[in-house]
């Protein structure tokens, strides 16, 4: 048998406009709570047991090279780009190879804002140039100081050190 909200009891109503109030409360914090995503790309390039690592003009932290996608661009295709617009070389495309996934809160943003960034490795053509964008690029070992690399150039400098790929 059919029961209509207006046919129920106090007890029930009461009980159901709970119940519907805080689904609703829980879907409002749900959506308030997700993590915002920054996809990235990096290139992951290891020279003499260092990792080369950029710093945007002015400011005071390194990262390493790359950026975001276009609409409609390929990791493939982002990748050289970015890096032709930051380094001044051209990635050689049949080398570039998947290096590994890094994610952690997005540095100087919001509490919650993720950024991802999938590091890829290649070999290019060209003499490394800072770009217009770009102040130094720099050659760092594992010792280079934390508090000058964000916290996804800290972890990909970890795990660079973990595979003894620098010293």
């Amino acid at each position: 048998a059919k029961l209509h909200f207006v046919q129920m009891g106090c007890q029930q109503r009461c009980l159901l406009t709970i119940i519907l109030l805080l689904f609703i409360v829980i879907s409002v914090c749900a959506m308030t709570t997700t993590s915002s995503f920054i996809d990235k790309l990096a290139l992951v390039l290891v020279r003499n047991r260092q990792q080369l690592v950029a710093r945007s003009r002015g400011k005071n932290v390194f990262y390493t090279p790359g950026g975001k996608r276009e609409l409609g661009e390929s990791d493939e295709d982002a990748l050289c780009r970015e890096c032709l617009e930051e380094l001044d070389v051209k990635l050689i495309r049949p080398s570039i190879k998947p290096y590994g996934v890094f994610q952690d809160q997005a540095f100087g943003k919001p509490e919650g804002t993720m950024v991802r960034m999938s590091c890829y490795s290649a070999d290019y053509e060209g003499t490394l140039t800072a770009s217009e964008e770009v102040e130094e690029l720099r050659w760092v070992a594992s010792d280079f100081s934390y508090d000058k690399l964000t916290v996804t150039g800290i972890m990909i400098l970890e795990d660079l050190k973990a595979k003894d790929l620098i010293d």
